[in-house]
């Protein structure tokens, strides 16, 4: 109830601290950082020492919440401690990269610089990269760097992430070393800093750096690489790069033909213009994915107007709102032809009422509600019962997702009542950008959340909801393809695919839940 109220109500929460029960403890230093109320700190250091690893390593965790830098000298020696509290350690990691201070960035340097190569500190160094990576400021990379060659593919790529933030000239050439790597996931985050600025900034060779991206896009089995070095590869001018992104066009992999799209509508090709009409034209096709079709509608405006005119017609008539918008935008932009045809599309059907400029909030609950609601979901949780999940279907197959009722019984709780109401249905992805998130529209009549940040991290395959920021969001749901861990700490970790992560990965924009229902 005090989170959910973001109430920071002092003498209750000390006597919370201070229960004989270790699961009490732990929940009132997880309400002190949900609440972000600077006066916690004081509760805070009151439980620093509690014998339960977990209520420590949830005190490290608020700590990140509050972004307290006051703190960083305990997490320091907490991340000293990561042998024998490997869990403190590992909140403690990455709660300084919520610190947003020289300081905090100096303390993962200089744990990274020592600590052990073994199994036990590995996940802590793997929070220690992620956290470290936070700060794009361009400071000494050589704490990141001894990681690139760990023998754990875990740390690998979370080094990979580290360097790629800052997007520091002199990280070009472990980039070069790590898109040969054996783990895509080290490799996808690698090939991405190879684009044709960061290469020219380092002083490399242009020329040969194109080539192996070519050969990546062409040969590598993992198709976020693929898609990576595609976006990359078309940072470049030279005909050969050229002549791969236009073929990728015509890929029958969305993620590929998109990508493709986006590189080649760049100002940067402005010269070639002539040779993309067609191209571009015969990627708009109806039977291509509406995402490609709606992405090369902008620049055949310009390049081909009848095309676009073609183009945005066809796209207006589509099923999806998303999509028959963009093509209603485009006819506005095309004269006085876009207008004659605008003006003999059908009226839209009625939906529902415009949203209101401030969206409305969660209803309020009583204490009796909140009892409910830990009865009914966090204590079962904190037993050990099995966690429920959801099935949405969708066109492109069934998804199954774990729910976090321990972590998230808020945010739970409206999803169960999207799902049994049926308001889930029919809402479709408006959102898919290849290898990055498939993100739902509002649901119709959704309430802004509370957002219920745990210590899930935003993994591939998270559930979420949309959002601008903490305590902003209003589900629609997101299904996150690639680790944010950059956005830690501003939203809610809902639950996780366990079944369908390759249908995720499939999802067009446009598609919709078809059905859905709750399992246990």
């Amino acid at each position: 109830m005090f989170e959910d109220k973001r109430e920071l109500n002092e003498p209750e929460i000390a006597r919370m601290v201070k229960s004989a029960h270790p699961e009490v403890r732990r929940r009132a230093a997880l309400a002190i950082g949900r609440i972000a109320n600077a006066a916690g700190r004081a509760l805070l250091a009151s439980a620093r020492q509690d014998a339960d690893p977990d209520v420590r390593a949830t005190v490290a965790f608020a700590y990140g919440q509050l972004k307290d830098a006051e703190a960083i000298g305990w997490l320091v020696e907490a991340l000293a401690a990561a042998p024998s509290s490997p869990a403190v350690a590992h909140e403690a990691a990455r709660s300084l990269g919520k610190i947003q201070v020289p300081e905090a960035r100096a303390a993962l340097a200089a744990y990274l610089t020592t600590a052990a190569v073994d199994s036990v500190t590995a996940p802590v160094v793997g929070e220690a990269l992620l956290s470290i990576g936070r700060f794009t400021t361009r400071d000494d990379i050589t704490p990141i760097v001894r990681w690139v060659s760990s023998p754990d593919a875990e740390v690998r790529w979370r080094a990979a992430w580290a360097l790629f933030r800052p997007n520091q000239p002199a990280a070009a050439p472990h980039f070069l070393t790590m898109a040969d790597d054996a783990s895509g996931d080290v490799r996808s985050w690698a090939v991405r800093r190879l684009t044709a600025p960061a290469i020219g900034a380092a002083g490399l060779d242009a020329a040969a750096t194109s080539a192996k991206l070519r050969e990546i896009v062409a040969k590598d089995p993992d198709r976020r690489v693929r898609t990576e070095a595609l976006r990359a590869l078309l940072t470049y001018t030279d005909d050969a790069s050229f002549a791969v992104g236009v073929a990728a066009l015509g890929s029958d992999d969305s993620w590929i033909a998109i990508s493709a799209a986006e590189g080649l509508a760049n100002p940067r090709f402005e010269s070639r213009k002539a040779e993309l009409a067609g191209p571009l034209a015969a990627a708009g096709a109806a039977s291509r994915p509406n995402a490609l079709r709606m992405t090369v509608l902008t620049p055949l405006i310009t390049l081909a107007p009848d095309a676009a005119l073609e183009l945005a017609a066809a796209l207006a008539h589509e099923k999806s709102l998303v999509v028959r918008s963009a093509g209603r935008t485009a006819l506005q932009r095309l004269g006085d032809r876009g207008a004659a045809l605008l003006a003999e599309l059908p009226a839209e059907p009625a939906g529902p009422a415009p949203a209101p400029a401030t969206p409305p909030s969660a209803p309020a609950l009583t204490e009796a509600d909140y009892r409910r609601i830990v009865e009914r979901w966090v204590v079962p949780d904190y037993n050990g019962a099995a966690k429920p999940r959801t099935v949405w279907t969708t066109p492109k197959g069934e998804i199954e997702i774990e729910l976090y009722p321990g972590d998230a019984p808020l945010g739970l709780e409206y999803l169960i009542v999207s799902v049994e109401t049926r308001t889930i249905i029919g809402t479709e992805f408006g959102r898919v950008v290849p290898n990055f998130v498939a993100q739902q529209r509002t649901i119709p009549g959704a309430p802004r959340l509370r957002d219920e940040v745990g210590l899930f991290g935003l993994t591939r395959a998270n559930l979420s909801w949309a959002s601008a920021g903490l305590d902003t969001g209003r589900p629609g749901y997101t299904l996150g393809q690639t680790p944010q861990p950059h956005n830690e700490g501003n939203f809610t970790a809902l639950g996780r695919v366990v079944r369908g992560m390759d249908v995720v990965d499939r999802l067009e924009l446009g598609d919709a839940i078809t059905a859905a229902r709750m399992i246990k």
